[in-house]
């Protein structure tokens, strides 16, 4: 019994001195991991993730559906600079989808082929930059600009309500022209306050910054959806720009957990003191992802948008092609991903 004792408490003292020593090698590769991080100069880092669906039906039975072409894809790329005390960071998305259902042309002895419809189109970058208070402050002076449009071009059909990226008024297609790259895109640049209190949160807030609303597109202005307003004495004419002047907000919180499950969730809120302070505008977006292998990701993505100036397609699936009508609504977008991703 004594003998078993001891070889029982021999084997508990070398495990354990195996699991201190585990934990003194992870200690030290995290601390080696954050050196990388905090060490000056540039951190680049770019992510591509794919969203493909593809169908070929070939002299389908009656019934038997036809042929489907989906292509999506993100883009992301992120550029870090890191000099003592200054830090600027700068975040470029790009997230586009699209498909087609059918083949062939809209109408006999017609050469115009059935259209791409848009699912998603986003253009979104962000930069800021911050000086600390002081070595090992969590506190720093900061600025911040955004900008926020769209890649291609969209065509909004009267009839069945989709959006394609081409214009087509032919075979039972009325298609208006209603957004496309700066046609609409918002604008902000605010100073403030930078608080990091950990390599997981960080909080920006600006007292005062400038929203800027810009359509490039004249008709496209004049359609009255994207937040701008009359010009004066006039009833059909818009103007191409919006200038507000309102509180900005972020907030951002990243993650890993169990080694291979990363989490990340970025909050802005933004208000004009010009007009209707008391709303707030929402861009909200998360990002949950999962490690298959070295560089590869499964990534689902969920973002959330709100500009009280703006009319959205409002969803219904009981109206015709989805949609009933325009109006003030969230624009939630949920979106599944393989990734692969790269340091550089």
């Amino acid at each position: 019994m004594k003998k078993v004792f001891l070889q029982i408490l021999f084997l508990s003292i070398t495990l354990s001195v195996f699991g201190q020593n585990d934990d003194k090698a992870r200690e030290a590769k995290l601390k080696e991991t954050m050196a990388m991080e905090d060490k000056d100069g540039w951190v680049r880092k770019g992510g591509l993730g794919l969203d493909l669906g593809q169908l070929l039906n070939i002299n389908p039975y009656a019934g038997g559906g036809s042929n489907r072409l989906g292509i999506g894809g993100a883009i992301g790329y992120n550029a870090n600079l890191k000099k003592g005390l200054l830090s600027w960071k700068n975040t470029l998305l790009t997230n586009v989808a699209t498909q087609r259902i059918g083949a062939g042309t809209v109408v006999p002895n017609s050469d115009t082929k059935f259209p791409f419809e848009k699912a998603l189109d986003i253009l979104n970058f962000n930069s800021n930059v911050s000086y600390q208070t002081k070595t090992g402050s969590k506190w720093a002076y900061s600025a911040d600009l955004g900008l926020l449009s769209q890649l291609l071009p969209s065509h909004l059909d009267a009839t069945n309500k989709k959006v394609y990226l081409k214009k087509i008024n032919e075979g039972g297609f009325n298609t208006t022209l209603v957004s496309k790259l700066f046609s609409p895109a918002l604008i902000t640049f605010a100073p403030g306050m930078k608080y990091t209190p950990n390599s997981h949160w960080s909080v920006f807030y600006s007292p005062i910054g400038a929203q800027i609303t810009y359509i490039g597109d004249k008709n496209i202005a004049n359609l009255g959806l994207h937040g701008t307003k009359l010009k004066d004495g006039s009833t059909t004419e818009y103007n191409q720009t919006k200038f507000g002047l309102g509180s900005i907000a972020k907030i951002g919180y990243t993650n890993t957990f169990f080694k291979k499950l990363s989490f990340t969730s970025n909050l802005a809120l933004l208000n004009d003191y010009l007009d209707k302070p008391q709303n707030i505008d929402i861009v909200w977006l998360n990002q949950i992802g999962v490690e298959i292998f070295k560089g590869f990701n499964l990534l689902m993505r969920g973002d959330a948008y709100y500009d009280d100036n703006k009319t959205n397609s409002i969803s219904d699936k009981n109206a015709v092609g989805g949609v009933s009508g325009v109006g003030k609504r969230p624009n939630i977008i949920e979106q599944i991903l393989l990734t692969y991703n790269r340091n550089f």
